[in-house]
């Protein structure tokens, strides 16, 4: 199989693309870089410089692909920025069936099922609060666009939850936070119940790649979580036993004046830090909170790395991200 990948040199993406090339498919990487990554070096990977500002580029990029995995996206820091990833979208819908790809593979996010009425929910769980907030609008908005627009392509859209494992950025910031907040604990609000929508790195890369290779996976939508019901307090709690750090809790009460349903975009369930792949998964004292949805079993069945074990393998390599094994096997 011939591979198309935007943002295969990214926390996720680059996950994606090991098992692409582990598994004996061709891949083009559409990067800004200008050299191929190292880690890349020895296999079937070769670089097609771009940009995803540059539409025109990754056009281009798509001739002669079978599959595209559409990773990566335009820095979504304001609505202007959600509004050219959609346009972007939609031009690349235009370019699939010329282009000769058969599947694109989108990557959305958890936030778009919004909050569900329900706990555990799936794919098919109605929202209580749907999100309001311009890039649950611009993946939502996608999302729409494939299922109106790619005729006769095939397309597969994944929603992550909170994505966590070694070399993310945004998440790492948690352990920093438990070492300089120490004895006085992570602040909660409420008393730090919300279930934590978590999916452990290479859980996910492993779903996106099936997705591109599954059958049964076209015109599917999945909501992927590690299925389990640990709070944000139970990871708090979790992370410092496997750093070697004790740790306490601080909950927190708030009071709220009247504002209308979804308005809370920036309200977290705890002190985390917001990242591209938890921006306003929680707009209310409840959150986001997902199985690995009734579809699982075209994207590979359950998790291979729940819980206690996935922190721990996160925590235990830290900085050093090139020593992790694969959690599950193909």
């Amino acid at each position: 199989m011939k591979a198309l990948v935007t943002g295969g040199t990214g926390f996720i993406g680059s996950c994606v693309v090991d098992l692409l090339a582990e598994q004996g498919h061709s891949v083009r990487l559409f990067s800004r870089k200008t050299a191929l990554p190292e880690r890349f070096a020895g296999k079937d990977v070769s670089l097609f410089a771009g940009d995803l500002g540059d539409p025109d580029s990754i056009l281009e990029a798509m001739d002669g692909m079978e599959v595209f995995y559409h990773i990566g996206e335009i820095r979504n820091t304001s609505p202007a920025a959600a509004k050219r990833n959609v346009d972007l979208v939609e031009r690349v819908i235009g370019r699939l069936g010329p282009a000769g790809i058969r599947r694109i593979v989108f990557i959305s996010s958890l936030t778009v099922a919004g909050i569900p009425v329900k706990t555990p929910a799936d794919e098919g769980t109605a929202p209580a609060i749907a999100l309001g907030d311009h890039y649950t609008r611009y993946k939502e908005r996608c999302e729409k666009l494939l299922a109106e627009k790619a005729a006769g392509v095939e397309y597969t859209v994944i929603r992550p939850g909170v994505v966590y494992g070694p070399g993310s950025r945004y998440l790492g910031g948690l352990i920093a936070g438990i070492e300089k907040l120490g004895a006085f604990g992570i602040p909660f609000i409420g008393r730090g119940a919300a279930v934590a929508p978590l999916i452990y790195v290479k859980d996910l890369a492993r779903a996106v790649y099936l997705a591109g290779t599954e059958r049964d996976a076209a015109g599917q939508v999945f909501n992927l979580t590690d299925g389990l019901s640990n709070s944000w307090a139970d990871s708090s709690t979790t992370l410092p036993l496997h750093s070697g750090r004790r740790q306490g809790s601080c909950p927190c009460r708030l009071s709220f004046s009247a504002c209308r349903p979804g308005s809370l975009t920036s309200f977290p369930a705890c002190s985390a830090p917001r990242s591209a792949s938890m921006r306003s998964s929680n707009t209310s004292p409840r959150t986001c909170s997902s199985t690995t949805g009734r579809r699982s079993g075209s994207c590979g069945g359950r998790p291979g790395t729940h819980g206690h074990r996935g922190l721990k393998r996160w925590c235990g390599s830290t900085g050093r991200s090139s020593s992790m094994r694969s959690s599950f096997e193909l």
